[in-house]
Formats: structure tokens, sequence, C-alpha cells
């Protein structure tokens, strides 16, 4: 049983919500989360209520009283406002857009533990950020940034233990800073799916892999690759397959799949030259699925991208930069959500 105060930090994604939280010294409530259906192709409300029964069934599992719930934080991917207000975007329910999601929750979760609990809101890849610097600097003296390439390429900047949110909670849209970069293939061209051509996403994500993957495969030389032989009834399942299935081909030593997260790797050190230019960072953090395909092909990933880094960049920044993977994976979206709850509490942040 969790005793004392505890702020809890809920995660929400396209497919699910993720619970956990943190006690009043900041350390995790569990070791693992707690994962329902977030329901967010029915609608917002639905969402709300999935986030309500989760944090009860956590509490329920970790025999927490509503009376120790001090507090508690969502987060969720952009674009939304700085008070968690959702904007529009192409690829969700026409219905989420203008809700207010921060306010619904702390409207919602209050009600059903029948006690005022204040709600936080951040961006999912700050509140990654936030749980990543505190993990990595606990006093919170550093400088860092996470640059997390996934589905497409998020970010969060931390400055002495606060989040970089800016004024309108857009702070670091690292994947929508320009980069120039080779094409992985003469004819190839990048796009984002903002629209714009060389935002360093339209290079380092899993949307810009399946972008190459088109392209590559239909090359003579590559007619018989094994991903060509991947197939689903429906044309976007089976690129979608053959994107997920490049990272297990590289990992095997594939010369295509390396390749391409080779020339991913050195788009990512790129980015991370111009963030260096901009926070004069003491660490860089790397996170995301780009960093799950195993030891050794992790290894590889952040060889290329600390000596491309050292090539491109400034003396002093290639001397004095650490780069370093994300240590807590899926993890650190709810545990950050559960940070920015405490911050709050403590008006730190």
């Amino acid at each position: 049983m969790a005793s004392g105060q505890v702020f809890i930090g809920v995660d929400v994604g396209g497919t699910k919500v993720a619970v956990n939280g943190i006690d009043e010294n900041r350390q995790p409530i569990s070791p693992q989360w707690l994962e329902m259906p977030s329901n967010s192709h029915i609608g917002p409300s639905a969402t709300v209520s999935q986030i309500v029964a989760a944090v009860q069934a956590f509490m329920q599992r970790q025999n927490i009283a509503a009376a120790s719930i001090a507090g508690a934080g969502v987060d969720s991917p952009g674009p939304a406002n700085i008070n968690g207000r959702i904007e529009r975007s192409s690829n969700m329910n026409s219905n989420w857009e203008g809700f207010e999601l921060r306010e619904n929750v702390q409207t919602q979760l209050s009600a059903a533990l029948a006690k005022p609990i204040h709600v936080s809101y951040e961006n999912d890849c700050n509140s990654a950020g936030l749980w990543e610097s505190f993990v990595g600097d606990p006093q919170g003296t550093e400088v860092m940034a996470l640059l997390a390439p996934g589905t497409g390429l998020g970010g969060g900047i931390v400055i002495k233990g606060r989040l970089l949110r800016g004024t309108r909670g857009m702070g670091a849209e690292l994947g929508h800073l320009e980069i120039v970069h080779p094409p992985f293939m003469d004819g190839w061209q990048p796009q984002c799916g903002c629209g714009r051509i060389h935002c360093a996403e339209a290079y380092a994500s899993m949307a810009a892999l399946a972008r190459i993957l088109r392209f590559a495969l239909a090359q003579e030389k590559y007619r018989n690759h094994p991903l060509n032989q991947v197939k689903e009834a429906d044309e976007a399942q089976t690129w979608k397959k053959r994107a997920y299935a490049v990272r297990g081909l590289a990992a095997a030593g594939d010369e295509l799949c390396l390749a391409i997260f080779d020339w991913q790797s050195a788009a990512l050190a790129r980015l991370c030259h111009q963030v260096a230019c901009v926070i004069d960072p003491d660490r860089l953090v790397i996170g995301g699925g780009f960093i799950e395909g195993g030891a050794a092909l992790t290894e590889r990933i952040m060889g290329v991208i600390r000596s491309e880094f050292a090539k491109i960049t400034f003396k002093a920044y290639a001397a004095g930069v650490k780069f370093e993977v994300a240590r807590s994976g899926d993890q650190a979206g709810c545990l950050g959500a559960a940070l920015s709850a405490w911050q709050h509490a403590h008006h730190q942040g």
C-alpha cells in the first residue's frame, strides 16, 4: 500500500491510456503501469471515462485511498495548447477539435474521487522529457533535450528541471525543425505530414521509413528483398507491416535495413546539432521506437549519431555534449505526467 501523498500520471495515446504514479519523494509507485483501451476513436468523452476508470483501477491495484491523491497529470499527443485544449489534426476524430481535455479530466476525476483534484497537462513528449531529465539529473541542474523518433519525431527540452513549454505549449516541436540532409536514394523526395519538405520528421521517423520503403523496394536491385514478400490483404496494412519489420531485419544484419537506419541516424545527428546550437545542452537523450531494436542495433545507431554529430558541430559541443539512450521506455510519459502534477503542487516548473 502506498503511504503519504501520491501523484497520478496518465499517458493518453491513440489506442491506450497508461497510468502510474509517484510518491512525495518522486519515486514510482509501481514498476509497471496499468493499461486500458483509450477508445479515442469513439470520441473524447469516451476517452475521459476510460482515464477515470483506469485511475480508479490503478488505485485499487495499488491499494491507494482517494485521500492520498494529491494531484494528477495527463499528457496526450499534439496538437494541444498549454491548457490541454485539443487542436485540429488530420488524423483524429473530428469530435476532438476544441475539446478541453485537462479541464474535463479534472472535473470527472474530482467527482469520481469525491474530492477536488488538480490536473496538470503536458504534451506527451514533454512529459517523457521531463521524466528522463529527472532520472538523469534529480537535482535539476542540467540543460537537456529528449529526441524521440517513433511514428513521428517528438521532443522535449528541460532547463534546470523546468520544461520549456513556450507561450502556447508548443515548445520543443523538434521534429519540425528543418535540416539539410542528402536523400536516401537519388530521386527520393522527403515529405513531412505537416506538408513541408525538410522537417527532421521527414527523415527520421516511422512515417519517413514507410515512404523510403515504397521508393527503395520498387528498385530492381531489391525486387527479391524479404520485405517485398510481406503482403496483407490491404495495401496500407502491407506497407505498415513492412515498415515495422525493418527494425528486426536491421538487427539481423540486412544490408538495406541497416543502410536506412544509418541514414536516419545521420539525419538525427544533424537535428542534434541544431538543438545544441539553440540550448547548449549538457545531455541529449535519444528515445522512442527508434532505439528499441535490441542492444546491438541501438549501439550502432548511437555510434552513428555521435560520430556524425562530431563531424558537423562545434568543437565545444563535440567534446562536451553527452549522448544517452532513454532509460524509462514507454513509462516515461505517465511518470512525467505525474511529475508535472508534483511540480504544480510544489510550485515548481
